[in-house]
């Protein structure tokens, strides 16, 4: 009897230092969560610094922002036209064979907004304000070194998400705007993919992306080639070593691209672009006629009802991201000639 309730007394401390471990990892588990989710809504004065081995690397220079590191180009002698890359890319990923064409005859600016190429990330919403006001004050932070050219009339140029961006650039700051160039713009008549809705649910999207992020964007790459699946093999694994030491190397990258789909318009601008039609600048879209990521049909029919004055410029054969690869060379005559036409 004595040896059943010793065992007894034993097995009930068993039970209740399992009871307790499981007590341990529920509780463990729950502040592991509240941290989480405290780091993904952190503080809007929250910066995702670039690490130095990747900032060494950067082809630019680097000027303060507020408290971001932007990374930026200058280059060529001229004009100037202002360059602004789209939702993933960074500016030399971007404009890399089109920046040494328009250099010959302008000077041309480039430049990383928060999270993208050599910029640091920052935890504030990357929405229209947000991102046009970076651009502004970069502006005139570099207005000395351009002679005064960043704080006259130029030639804006957006890419894809840059696109809605450089228009409510031009819509807040009319009188800085000579032309404005549209290359496969966002903001109207985008399909947004599944992975696209999954991700724009709070916390679980947060979790997914930052997991799945890297591996969502490297399945997209075909998707902006006339080729799709066949598209240049140097191509694919030159963007795919690009994004990942991005996704190593610089905090805000993953974040900054989740903020934009999430509170920037990519889709529904269209009040935007049609204020266009009213300012008194010339508009020029650039557009691949098999684009499947901004697609040529729908949305530059509905872009041109928008904005009647808009000149549409096709380019055959071409997806979204050969306006910048493939056909960089057509897409840089097209804009030298635009913002030099007398």
């Amino acid at each position: 009897m004595a040896d059943y309730d010793s065992g007894l007394a034993k097995g009930k401390a068993v039970g209740a230092a399992s009871r307790d471990r499981e007590v341990w990892y529920l509780k463990a588990t729950i502040v592991a969560l509240l941290a989480c989710v405290c780091w993904l809504w952190s503080p809007t004065d929250r910066v995702y610094p670039v690490s130095e081995e990747m900032r060494a690397d950067a082809p630019g220079e680097f000027v303060k922002v507020g408290v971001v590191r932007t990374h930026y180009t200058i280059q060529g002698k001229g004009p100037l036209i202002v360059l602004v890359h789209g939702l993933g890319t960074g500016w030399d990923e971007a404009y890399n064979h089109i920046i040494p064409v328009l250099a010959e005859k302008n000077t041309v600016l480039a430049y990383d907004y928060y999270g993208r190429g050599y910029t640091d990330g920052a935890s504030d919403n990357h929405d229209m304000e947000q991102l046009c006001g970076h651009l502004a004050e970069l502006l005139l932070q570099l207005s000395g070194r351009t002679n005064g050219l960043t704080v006259q009339p130029f030639t804006l140029v957006g890419y894809s998400m840059g696109g809605a961006l450089v228009t409510g650039f031009a819509t807040q700051y009319p009188h800085l705007i000579k032309n404005l160039v549209l290359m496969a713009p966002a903001g109207v008549g985008i399909p947004i993919p599944i992975e696209g809705q999954i991700i724009q649910i709070p916390i679980i999207g947060d979790l997914l992306f930052q997991l799945l992020g890297k591996h969502i964007m490297q399945m997209q790459l075909p998707k902006g080639h006339f080729e799709g699946e066949d598209m240049s093999e140097d191509i694919r694994q030159w963007r795919i070593q690009r994004l990942n030491q991005r996704v190593e190397h610089s905090q805000g990258h993953i974040s900054g691209i989740l903020s934009s789909i999430r509170h920037f318009p990519l889709n529904g601008f269209d009040a935007g672009y049609a204020a266009l039609q009213k300012l008194p600048f010339p508009v020029m879209a650039i557009w691949g006629e098999d684009d499947l990521v901004c697609p040529f049909g729908a949305a530059s029919t509905a872009l041109k009802k928008l904005v009647p004055k808009l000149e549409l410029k096709p380019i055959k054969e071409c997806g979204h991201d050969d306006l910048v690869e493939k056909d960089a060379s057509k897409t840089a005559a097209l804009i030298d000639e635009f913002a030099n036409r007398k």
